[in-house]
């Protein structure tokens, strides 16, 4: 009787295993990785030349959907482009994200530091992936380039660019689009 209580109860445990490590794939599966296929076809509709640009000079870190490869980070998706950086020491402290420390951090930060500034507007973003991506070929791309590859980022995060593009004059208008 104490054997086939003791089955019943590991039965019990072994099916009780199954179903929280199948509901923790489901919730590992719904976190999606960054963009999707329409986004991505929306992106390339807006800037065929930055989907080109950005898969021969992006992709290899970042992954083709901007998912991030390892320890890079991901550029599109619902994830990408923080305004902040992300803390990547693994800390598990609560004012680690704290935009107020982030900011102040960022401005007493100093010159040549690894950190980035925040990305608030397109301008943003061209200066930090003009400056220093690809990774250690930083500026290796034209101007007109790496606006190509900002237009296409944002076109994948949602944004409607405008007439002409994102450039030069308009960039600083120009959101980053948060999902």
């Amino acid at each position: 009787m104490l054997a086939r209580f003791a089955h019943r109860r590991m039965s019990s445990l072994v099916r009780g295993a199954f179903v929280v490590c199948g509901l923790l794939g489901l919730g590992c599966a719904a976190i999606q990785l960054g963009a999707t296929p329409v986004e991505l076809a929306r992106a390339r509709d807006q800037s065929d030349r930055g989907a080109t640009l950005f898969a021969s000079a992006c992709a290899n870190c970042h992954g083709q959907r901007g998912e991030g490869v390892g320890s890079v980070p991901d550029v599109l998706g619902p994830r990408a482009l923080p305004e902040y950086p992300r803390d990547s020491s693994g800390s598990n402290d609560p004012s680690a994200g704290d935009p107020q420390l982030l900011q102040l951090e960022a401005q007493a930060r100093p010159a040549g530091a690894a950190s980035r500034d925040c990305f608030r507007n397109a301008q943003d973003v061209f200066n930090f992936i003009s400056t220093r991506m690809p990774k250690g070929r930083g500026g290796s791309l034209k101007p007109e380039e790496y606006w190509a590859v900002v237009n296409f980022l944002l076109a994948a995060q949602g944004a409607t660019n405008p007439v002409g593009g994102i450039g030069p004059a308009n960039a600083t208008t120009i959101p980053i689009p948060r999902r």
